[in-house]
């Protein structure tokens, strides 16, 4: 809600100059009246969309967006809808897109224009959808808009319990917006809420903090908080209650309030005001759909009636809170409003727990798979490695054998014996350089360095490197063994030295399980 009066009026000079102009396309055009709507002023956003014809619509997209504002200004304006085909078109167009929002907005629309008071489950659960998309998206002003609703609906139709959760749930979301109006309804909400419940505290406590954020001159909401006052203080303080029920009943008739004040007057033994303000209060009850205060003023008047020996009246009162109860009863067995949401929430909650285990059970596969691609990597790698190493030896051999065949020959090619001392040469160099790395390591080790760094190339140099030192033990090793990694390898040679356990843990950064496990492979390695 924009506060400031110069930003709001940049803002609506703003949108009027975009509404006005013929070179805006149309969809900005009804943009700009999603914006009047957001900050309130409803006015100017009929105005404004009065002025666009679906003659200029020049997609589906725009189409869709035009019937959606067309549904949330009727409903703002209390246009009845005449059919509910164009926020049918919503609804589809914006399921098809996947867009959260809108579809949000759409189901809403369509819940609170399509309500009828003979199905209000129909309508929860469309709100009931709208609450589900609109979570997914961080529009709270949505969200408060059909948590309050939800909290109305759920109220209107007694039950109380789910009432006050959403008059809970829009209360927070009205703070975070800061929206004092907001505050004032939902605050009232769970006063009235509290009231039919008997928590009188509780109800006090809401309506002292709505008297903190109402606007004293807002005619829509101060009856019904001068009407909670007065149910609050009704018994405690009947002249209090008296003064606060007047107060509501000069700006607008209440059923509520005129049949408090016939409570009060009844027990003042003012039979004839009592009965005044009864008759008031059913007066605009007459259309109401499974009111509970009808009832009560039947059974109260009926009472009354038998007091005077009235008995005549008292069965035709009788009879019509029977006709109320029967029919309440029966809307309530119809609707079943908290086993529909229940069953609502219950389909939800296992959707969103089977979307989590399918996630997880990806994420699980995924990983299971770079595991295995890893370890099929490095293995690859290592026989790569010992491929490598063992060609590098083979050819040192046949370049030494045919180099001393030439030189033993009549004719002697010398640039061949060249050539192949050269290849000889480098050979040599490729293996002392690994034979020269793995005595450094080996060095290290001496000196009481770890292999906790080592990489897999630093593990084959050091094999290497310990087959001049134990080439029996390093040949058992690959003969009589499963093939055995490098780094298994280098585990079998420290054990060979004669290594403690705790020495071998330090040296390759490993657990004491970890260790027992080690040496349990290699062990089940071994060729039987």
């Amino acid at each position: 809600m924009i506060r400031s009066p110069h930003i709001k009026l940049v803002i609506l000079t703003t949108i009027l100059m975009v509404n006005c102009q013929d070179g805006y396309r149309t969809v900005e055009k009804l943009a700009s009246v999603d914006s009047l709507l957001c900050h309130d002023e409803v006015d100017t956003a009929t105005i404004c969309f009065d002025e666009i014809s679906t003659n200029n619509v020049e997609s589906k997209e725009d189409l869709a967006y035009y019937y959606l504002i067309q549904a949330e200004i009727n409903y703002r304006n209390s246009i009845p809808a005449k059919s509910d085909s164009s926020i049918n078109y919503c609804v589809s167009y914006y399921e098809m897109k996947k867009d959260n929002e809108k579809l949000a907005r759409a189901y809403f629309y369509k819940g609170v224009t399509t309500f009828n008071p003979d199905s209000i489950s129909n309508t929860i659960l469309l709100l009931k959808q709208a609450e589900e998309l609109a979570e997914k998206t961080d529009n709270q002003r949505l969200q408060h808009k059909i948590c309050e609703k939800l909290s109305y609906y759920n109220n209107d139709a007694f039950e109380f319990q789910l009432g006050k959760h959403y008059a809970q749930k829009a209360l927070v979301l009205a703070r975070k917006l800061k929206d004092q109006e907001r505050q004032a309804v939902a605050l009232l909400y769970l006063t009235a809420n509290y009231l039919d419940t008997g928590n009188k505290d509780s109800a006090l406590i809401c309506a002292n903090e709505c008297v903190t954020v109402i606007n004293p001159k807002d005619e829509r909401l101060t009856p019904y908080l001068y009407t909670h006052l007065g149910r609050i203080y009704e018994r405690e303080d009947p002249q209090l209650s008296k003064l606060y029920l007047k107060k509501a009943l000069a700006i607008k008739g209440i059923p509520n309030t005129y049949k408090t004040l016939a409570n009060i007057y009844l027990r003042e033994d003012s039979v004839q005001k009592a009965n005044e303000m009864w008759e008031q209060a059913l007066d605009r009850t007459r259309n109401s759909k499974m009111n509970t205060i009808s009832i009560e003023i039947f059974n109260t008047m009926r009472q009354q009636c038998v007091e005077r020996e009235d008995y005549k009246q008292a069965n035709a009162l009788a009879d019509s809170a029977m006709a109320w109860q029967k029919r309440y009863y029966q809307t309530q067995e119809q609707e079943r409003l908290a086993e529909i949401q229940a069953k609502y929430d219950k389909n939800l909650a296992e959707q969103q727990l089977w979307h989590k285990i399918y996630g997880w059970g990806m994420l699980s596969i995924v990983v299971v798979g770079l595991v295995i691609a890893w370890l099929g990597y490095n293995s690859y790698r290592g026989l790569k490695v010992k491929k490598a190493l063992a060609e590098t030896k083979a050819q040192l051999a046949a370049y030494t054998l045919k180099a001393e065949e030439l030189e033993a020959g009549k004719d002697v090619n010398v640039k061949e014996v060249a050539r192949l001392h050269q290849k000889i040469s480098e050979l040599q160099q490729r293996q002392a350089g690994i034979l020269a790395n793995g005595k450094q390591l080996w060095e290290a080790l001496q000196s009481g360095a770890t292999a906790f760094n080592w990489n897999k190339g630093d593990f084959t140099d050091f094999v290497e490197y310990y087959k001049l030192k134990d080439l029996p033990f390093v040949n058992e090793l690959e003969t009589d063994y499963e093939r055995l990694s490098v780094k298994y390898m280098t585990f079998a040679i420290l054990e060979h030295e004669g290594r403690s356990d705790a020495d071998i843990q330090r040296i390759m950064g490993i657990s004491e399980s970890t260790l027992r496990s080690t040496r349990s492979r290699i062990n089940k390695a071994k060729r039987t």
